[in-house]
């Protein structure tokens, strides 16, 4: 059995072990005891541990390994580093964003309140003031993960914290010279939550993710050097 295989042999047994046997805050056998259990070097133990925390499942200590409280924050940092600046990754992103922003819009409608209201046009109101593109960007992704909170989806607010960085980076894609309108879009989107109707908000929600694909096709073609009239590939 080769090295990877035998570190994710141990992974998958200490994770069953975890779910089993523990709770937040116990220790785990150490490293020693570990290596013993399982006939590998203690530096193969370690790969295994650190792979463990990685996953926010423990944490290391001096008196050894010891359970964390479960963190699905943790996962999705792990995957943060993965996604690249390709357009086909932008188009992914923007989908998966729509995807989260339709889905959750019958919760949000739901539980929207006054105060909600008044937190979101603070942050349409940030967009209409930007003076750069990444001060608007900011302002979107503040909007759009109030929108997510006040569903009341609790995991979707964690991975939308998380891929704070990655979002905000393509969020301000295509922003330069479009403020007015992107700040409309969601003042329209606003207006509808504020008369509780999702059929308008459905709607704001499609319009605005239409006009923000058009921006993102637009921007990648004048970063290649093309006319910004050439036929999307």
């Amino acid at each position: 059995m080769n090295r990877n295989s035998t570190v994710q042999n141990i992974v998958d047994s200490i994770r069953s072990d975890i779910r089993q046997n523990y709770r937040p805050g116990s220790l785990l056998p150490n490293e020693r005891q570990i290596a013993e259990r399982f006939g590998v070097g203690r530096n193969t133990v370690r790969e295994a541990l650190i792979h463990l925390e990685a996953f926010g499942l423990i944490e290391k200590t001096q008196r050894g390994p010891r359970v964390c409280a479960p963190n699905v924050a943790a996962v999705f940092h792990v995957m943060d580093q993965y996604f690249d600046r390709s357009l086909k990754t932008c188009q992914d992103l923007l989908d998966f964003r729509r995807m989260i922003d339709i889905g959750v819009l019958q919760g949000v409608v739901e539980n929207i309140t006054d105060a909600d209201i008044a937190a979101l046009e603070e942050q349409v109101r940030r967009m209409g003031d930007a003076l750069t593109a990444h001060e608007a960007a900011l302002a979107d992704y503040a909007f759009h993960s109030e929108i997510i909170r006040i569903s009341g989806n609790g995991v979707l607010a964690k991975l939308y914290k998380v891929l704070e960085h990655t979002l905000v980076f393509y969020m301000e894609i295509g922003k330069s010279g479009n403020g007015a309108r992107t700040s409309a879009q969601h003042g329209a989107i606003l207006e509808a939550l504020r008369q509780r109707s999702l059929r308008a908000a459905r709607q704001a929600f499609d319009e605005h993710y239409g006009y923000s694909e058009a921006n993102l096709l637009s921007a990648y073609r004048k970063d290649q050097g093309q006319d910004a009239t050439t036929e999307a590939i």
